[in-house]
């Protein structure tokens, strides 16, 4: 199959999936937040700190999205790759602080909040990954702009349609936190990139997947381990994901320098 093929292939494939989610999503029928959504299974405070394991657990995502986005700015990736990864960093860094202020103070305004600004990562990283692999104008200033639009609109309609009717709908929050999951292996895996291995999205793939199941199992794993609890590993999963692209952009960064290096000794010698 040529590259070509294969791009129009993938694209075809992203469209199909897109309508399958969302219609999945439609028959499932209205998706709120229960109160117990907000009852995690470690409780435990620590040092007059409430809840401080899922707390605490968040400041791993912040470094690594600290890291990512300084070495996305150091480095020589192409433009769009750069604004729309860097974006991804920023976005996982309020995600991180969000979700460290939730668990302080556990409640719907934060959960929304903090899943806004999840939904926003992904779908940046997403495009990041289909700019690389697919097309790099999905990259551009304006498409950023519409990327960036659609978790706001979707939190607004949330929001609004929670007032209105009593009870939230998380539906639109899930589909733009769910379709970058399920659109990178057809644009990211089947397709070569320049600057990162199918192997980095195998990896990140692997550690989201393993945060939703630590997740759905929060309580079984605390009383299985006796000291961490699946919502706390799911925390620290996530932290993964965001620092594998971090690493991948800092060994861009070394990659460039070892080049730069190498250039002017031969220049030097020349």
């Amino acid at each position: 199959m040529s590259e070509l093929l294969g791009r129009r292939s993938a694209l075809v494939l992203l469209a199909a999936m897109s309508l399958a989610l969302l219609a999945g999503l439609i028959a499932w029928g209205p998706i709120g937040i229960d109160a117990r959504d907000h009852a995690y299974a470690d409780q435990r405070a620590w040092f007059g700190l409430p809840n401080a394991a899922n707390m605490l657990s968040c400041l791993p995502l912040l470094a690594a999205g600290a890291w990512g986005w300084r070495a996305t700015r150091r480095g020589h990736w192409p433009a769009p790759l750069r604004r729309a990864w860097g974006g991804f960093f920023v976005s996982a860094t309020a995600a991180a602080l969000i979700g460290a202020l939730y668990h302080l103070v556990p409640g719907d305004t934060g959960y929304l909040l903090a899943l806004a600004a999840s939904c926003t990562a992904f779908v940046l990283l997403g495009a990041g990954a289909l700019a690389e692999r697919v097309d790099e104008r999905i990259a551009r200033p304006r498409a950023l702009v519409l990327a960036l639009a659609l978790p706001l609109a979707a939190l607004l309609w949330v929001v609004g349609q929670g007032v209105h009717a009593g009870a939230y709908d998380l539906r639109p929050l899930l589909y733009l936190q769910l379709l970058p999951v399920l659109l990178i292996p057809a644009g990211a895996v089947s397709l070569p990139g320049a600057h990162t291995r199918s192997l980095d999205w195998i990896v990140m793939l692997g550690l989201y997947a393993l945060a939703r199941l630590a997740d759905l199992g929060d309580a079984a794993i605390l009383r299985a381990s006796g000291w961490i609890a699946g919502h706390t590993l799911m925390h620290l999963c996530v932290a993964g994901v965001a620092g594998w692209l971090a690493y991948r952009a800092s060994a861009g960064v070394a990659a460039a320098a070892v080049a730069s290096r190498a250039q002017t000794s031969l220049n030097a010698s020349g």
